[in-house]
Protein backbone atom coordinates (compact mmCIF):
# COMPACT_ATOMS: atom_id res chain seq x y z
CA UNK A 1 0.00 0.00 0.00
CA UNK A 2 2.86 2.38 0.76
CA UNK A 3 4.27 1.93 -2.74
CA UNK A 4 1.02 3.12 -4.36
CA UNK A 5 0.91 6.30 -2.23
CA UNK A 6 4.57 7.04 -2.99
CA UNK A 7 3.80 6.99 -6.71
CA UNK A 8 0.24 8.36 -6.80
CA UNK A 9 0.75 11.43 -4.57
CA UNK A 10 3.62 12.98 -6.60
CA UNK A 11 1.77 12.13 -9.83
CA UNK A 12 -1.42 13.87 -8.62
CA UNK A 13 0.64 16.81 -7.35
CA UNK A 14 2.37 17.11 -10.75
CA UNK A 15 -1.00 16.99 -12.58
CA UNK A 16 -2.44 19.73 -10.35
CA UNK A 17 0.65 21.85 -10.95
CA UNK A 18 0.44 21.28 -14.74
CA UNK A 19 -3.26 22.23 -14.87
CA UNK A 20 -2.65 25.40 -12.82
CA UNK A 21 0.33 26.39 -15.01
CA UNK A 22 -1.77 25.88 -18.16
CA UNK A 23 -4.57 27.99 -16.67
CA UNK A 24 -2.10 30.75 -15.86
CA UNK A 25 -0.75 30.73 -19.43
CA UNK A 26 -4.26 30.87 -20.93
CA UNK A 27 -5.27 33.74 -18.63
CA UNK A 28 -2.09 35.67 -19.48
CA UNK A 29 -2.70 35.18 -23.21
CA UNK A 30 -6.27 36.52 -22.89
CA UNK A 31 -5.11 39.60 -20.95
CA UNK A 32 -2.40 40.26 -23.55
CA UNK A 33 -4.88 39.89 -26.42
CA UNK A 34 -7.32 42.34 -24.83
CA UNK A 35 -4.53 44.85 -24.16
CA UNK A 36 -3.30 44.73 -27.76
CA UNK A 37 -6.86 45.11 -29.06
CA UNK A 38 -7.47 48.14 -26.86
CA UNK A 39 -4.20 49.74 -27.92
CA UNK A 40 -5.04 49.28 -31.61
CA UNK A 41 -8.48 50.85 -31.12
CA UNK A 42 -7.01 53.91 -29.44
CA UNK A 43 -4.05 54.24 -31.81
CA UNK A 44 -6.02 55.42 -34.83
CA UNK A 45 -8.03 58.19 -33.20
CA UNK A 46 -5.25 59.46 -30.93
CA UNK A 47 -2.67 59.44 -33.71
CA UNK A 48 -5.02 61.41 -35.96
CA UNK A 49 -5.55 63.99 -33.20
CA UNK A 50 -1.83 64.28 -32.52
CA UNK A 51 -1.05 64.66 -36.23
CA UNK A 52 -3.58 67.44 -36.77
CA UNK A 53 -2.60 69.21 -33.53
CA UNK A 54 1.05 69.21 -34.58
CA UNK A 55 0.20 70.63 -38.01
CA UNK A 56 -1.76 73.43 -36.34
CA UNK A 57 1.07 74.18 -33.91
CA UNK A 58 3.67 74.22 -36.71
CA UNK A 59 1.64 76.78 -38.64
CA UNK A 60 0.30 78.91 -35.79
CA UNK A 61 0.36 82.32 -37.43
CA UNK A 62 -2.34 84.97 -37.52
CA UNK A 63 -4.95 84.00 -40.11
CA UNK A 64 -3.11 80.85 -41.24
CA UNK A 65 -5.40 78.23 -39.66
CA UNK A 66 -9.14 77.90 -40.22
CA UNK A 67 -11.74 75.16 -40.10
CA UNK A 68 -14.86 75.03 -42.20
CA UNK A 69 -17.21 72.22 -43.29
CA UNK A 70 -15.03 69.53 -41.69
CA UNK A 71 -11.89 70.66 -43.51
CA UNK A 72 -8.88 72.17 -41.76
CA UNK A 73 -7.22 74.77 -43.95
CA UNK A 74 -3.66 75.93 -43.27
CA UNK A 75 -2.24 78.75 -45.39
CA UNK A 76 1.47 79.28 -45.95
CA UNK A 77 3.61 81.58 -48.02
CA UNK A 78 7.22 81.38 -49.17
CA UNK A 79 9.38 82.94 -51.86
CA UNK A 80 7.70 80.80 -54.56
CA UNK A 81 4.14 81.83 -53.70
CA UNK A 82 1.20 80.99 -51.47
CA UNK A 83 0.16 77.45 -50.60
CA UNK A 84 -2.81 75.89 -48.86
CA UNK A 85 -2.77 72.62 -46.92
CA UNK A 86 -6.15 70.91 -46.51
CA UNK A 87 -6.63 68.19 -43.88
CA UNK A 88 -9.92 66.27 -44.04
CA UNK A 89 -11.56 62.83 -44.00
CA UNK A 90 -12.08 61.15 -47.37
CA UNK A 91 -13.15 57.53 -47.99
CA UNK A 92 -12.32 56.45 -44.43
CA UNK A 93 -8.88 58.05 -44.31
CA UNK A 94 -7.47 61.17 -42.77
CA UNK A 95 -6.23 62.88 -45.91
CA UNK A 96 -4.09 65.90 -46.70
CA UNK A 97 -3.80 67.91 -49.87
CA UNK A 98 -1.25 70.65 -50.46
CA UNK A 99 -1.94 73.01 -53.38
CA UNK A 100 -1.11 76.48 -54.58
CA UNK A 101 -3.47 79.11 -53.26
CA UNK A 102 -6.34 79.82 -55.65
CA UNK A 103 -6.59 76.32 -57.10
CA UNK A 104 -9.84 74.41 -56.68
CA UNK A 105 -10.08 72.00 -53.73
CA UNK A 106 -10.48 68.42 -54.99
CA UNK A 107 -10.84 65.86 -52.15
CA UNK A 108 -9.95 62.91 -54.42
CA UNK A 109 -6.49 64.36 -55.11
CA UNK A 110 -5.36 64.17 -51.47
CA UNK A 111 -2.83 61.81 -49.94
CA UNK A 112 -4.27 59.29 -47.41
CA UNK A 113 -2.45 59.55 -44.10
CA UNK A 114 -4.22 57.34 -41.57
CA UNK A 115 -7.34 55.20 -41.53
CA UNK A 116 -10.15 56.81 -39.52
CA UNK A 117 -13.88 56.20 -39.64
CA UNK A 118 -14.85 59.56 -38.18
CA UNK A 119 -13.07 62.89 -38.42
CA UNK A 120 -14.39 66.38 -37.93
CA UNK A 121 -12.84 69.75 -37.34
CA UNK A 122 -14.60 73.00 -36.54
CA UNK A 123 -14.04 76.41 -35.00
CA UNK A 124 -15.83 77.36 -31.81
CA UNK A 125 -17.22 80.88 -31.28
CA UNK A 126 -14.31 81.52 -28.88
CA UNK A 127 -11.77 80.92 -31.67
CA UNK A 128 -10.76 77.44 -30.56
CA UNK A 129 -10.40 74.57 -33.00
CA UNK A 130 -12.23 71.38 -32.05
CA UNK A 131 -10.94 68.15 -33.57
CA UNK A 132 -12.75 64.82 -33.23
CA UNK A 133 -11.49 61.49 -34.55
CA UNK A 134 -12.91 57.99 -34.14
CA UNK A 135 -12.28 54.47 -35.33
CA UNK A 136 -15.84 53.40 -36.09
CA UNK A 137 -16.23 51.12 -33.05
CA UNK A 138 -17.97 53.85 -31.13
CA UNK A 139 -14.69 55.05 -29.67
CA UNK A 140 -13.83 58.64 -30.49
CA UNK A 141 -11.50 61.18 -29.00
CA UNK A 142 -11.79 64.93 -29.11
CA UNK A 143 -9.38 67.81 -28.60
CA UNK A 144 -9.69 71.58 -28.32
CA UNK A 145 -6.79 73.76 -29.48
CA UNK A 146 -6.45 77.48 -29.06
CA UNK A 147 -4.08 78.92 -31.65
CA UNK A 148 -1.75 81.31 -29.83
CA UNK A 149 -1.36 83.64 -32.81
CA UNK A 150 -5.07 84.50 -32.58
CA UNK A 151 -4.67 85.96 -29.08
Amino acid sequence: MKLKTDVVFPLVLFCVFAVMALGLVVTGANVYSQTVSSMEENYESRTALAYVAEKIRQNDRTGAVSAKDGVLTISDQDEDGSYVLYIYEHDGYLTELSTRAGLEFSPEAGQPILEVEEFSVSETPEGMIQITAGNGDGISDSMLLYPRASQ
